[in-house]
């Protein structure tokens, strides 16, 4: 009876395996998967985000060209964002997108705006911003 169940439940495992993948590779699905993942923070660094009014076309940064408030501070250049490399790893970049706090604690200076994204959407502007090393 037991060696009938196992057998059951691999054969239930295989098929619904079948189902999921639909004939594709894993390695396809994965693939499709990330370039979703790609196109969502694509659209949030876009139209969402308006990231390239500060960071520039094609995100590659420069002096910033927003005047601030006499005597408030505010960042003098904006950083490229080509590939996130003021982050260490993806989770900083995560959390500063979701908390608008950076790895030290503190938030990054205005005229950054202090963006509340939800972590999907966090981690779907990393993974795009990422691709464009």
């Amino acid at each position: 009876m037991t060696s009938r169940l196992i057998f059951c439940s691999l054969l239930a495992l295989a098929v619904t395996g079948a189902l999921l993948t639909s004939g594709r590779p894993a390695a396809a699905l994965d693939s499709d998967a990330n370039a979703s993942l790609i196109a969502r923070g694509q659209y949030l660094t876009g139209d969402a985000g308006q990231c390239a009014d500060c960071h520039r076309p094609n995100f590659v940064g420069g002096p910033n060209l927003v005047p601030g408030p006499p005597g408030a501070p505010w960042a003098k250049t904006v950083p490229s964002l080509r590939g996130l490399k003021m982050f260490a790893n993806d989770a900083d970049a995560v959390a500063f997108l979701h908390t608008a706090k950076l790895p030290n604690g503190q938030t990054a200076l205005r005229p950054m705006p202090h963006y509340n994204f939800s972590v999907p959407d966090a981690g779907a502007i990393v993974a795009y911003l990422r691709s464009l090393e």
